[in-house]
């Protein structure tokens, strides 16, 4: 349920996220804090603020050490390969993951000094693996350091042994002092906030209708805005966006039986299970889980690449084309497909929707 704040502890919020200046946001963060009544409807709310006012002490607080000239280093992981996956969970789970699926052999003195990086290569693909833990073990210092990276990442994967379920809990609760969600992939709302033009919705809902988005924004003062909303999407995405609230893709990937009754018993469908890590099944389930397909693509009269093009699901010939090249986009004329079930090098116009597996050959004109 939406947390029905009163018009003043709106107010203050409008005007907290206007404010430029660290210093002054934090102060209007803490006056909106105070403005609005505590209760089980507010408690996400509530650990939203906590933390964005506890990020903004953090980054006053580095802005004053700089000034010192004492810094404290990130981590930057450059990602490369087809995605990035983050490995999350205890040290000895998540360590004994990524060398199982990367063929390394990292040892725990390394998984402890900084995000270890490898491949995971399955299904046609390479995918960049880094390892960042979540174990209390770690201290909060560099457990933060490591959730920046793991925030980076196009999905997050927790393999799971013997952690339990009051593991699983402290690592979904972590995540919602951190304003992550992690229960579902995504918020199915996505705001943008223009200079002018008034407010703009683009798709629908089942669960709202247009003027009900464009009031609820106006009611905390954004009166400009292009919101993108998904038919999944509710009033309770809309207030969580709104308040700074980001989704992360987390998977578990329960490697024993218990595993599987613990998240089971916690109710998640966020679950991947492959048997005996099967790597090219594990590839497949994680291009499932992020909605991606495979496209091969061909020349005329030669054999299909080996590396696919990754494109989301729904996606259609003219946004393989543009993927690929504009002058692919500006020049298209028709395409040839090769897909089973389908005449071989069947002639699709620019609009036909592909599927994982298919493999294209591109005309200009």
């Amino acid at each position: 349920m939406p947390t029905n704040l009163p018009e003043r502890a709106k107010a203050k919020w409008a005007e907290a996220i206007a404010a430029k200046d660290p210093a002054q946001k934090l102060k209007l963060l803490k006056e909106f804090y105070s403005s609005f009544p505590k209760h089980k409807g507010t408690e996400k709310l509530e650990m939203s603020i906590k933390r964005q006012i506890a990020a903004l002490e953090e980054e006053l607080e580095r802005a004053r050490l700089r000034r010192r000239a004492a810094t404290r280093s990130e981590w930057v992981i450059k990602k490369e390969g087809a995605l990035q996956a983050a490995v999350m969970s205890s040290l000895e789970t998540s360590l004994g993951f990524f060398n199982t699926v990367s063929k390394q052999d990292a040892k725990l003195h390394e998984a402890l000094a900084s995000p270890l990086v490898g491949a995971l290569r399955g299904a046609g693909l390479t995918l960049q693996l880094v390892l960042t833990p979540f174990d209390r073990r770690l201290g909060d210092e560099k457990q933060e350091r490591f959730l920046n990276v793991a925030r980076n990442s196009d999905i997050i994967l927790t393999p799971l042994k013997d952690e339990g379920v009051e593991y699983i809990k402290e690592l979904v609760e972590w995540f919602e002092e951190h304003n992550i969600e992690v229960k579902k992939p995504r918020l199915g709302v996505e705001i943008k906030q223009t200079p002018s033009g008034g407010i703009r919705v683009v798709g629908s809902s089942n669960y709202l209708s247009e003027r009900e988005v464009v009031d609820f924004l106006q009611s905390y003062m954004i009166k400009n805005a292009i919101v993108e909303i998904s038919k999944n999407a509710t009033l309770d995405d809309l207030e969580a966006v709104i308040f700074g609230r980001e989704a992360k893709n987390l998977q578990f990937i329960p490697l024993t039986p218990a595993a599987i009754n613990a998240v089971k018993e916690m109710g998640f469908s966020n679950i991947i299970c492959v048997e005996q890590l099967d790597l090219d099944e594990l590839v497949e389930q994680i291009l499932s889980k992020l909605g991606k397909i495979r496209v091969y693509t061909k020349a005329p009269n030669s054999q299909p690449v080996d590396k696919p093009i990754l494109l989301d699901e729904g996606a259609t010939v003219i946004d393989l084309a543009a993927e690929i090249h504009k002058d692919f986009l500006k020049f298209f004329s028709f395409a040839r497909l090769w897909r089973k079930g389908l005449p071989e090098g069947v002639k699709v116009g620019r609009n036909f929707r592909l599927n994982d597996g298919d493999v294209v050959e591109l005309h200009t004109s």
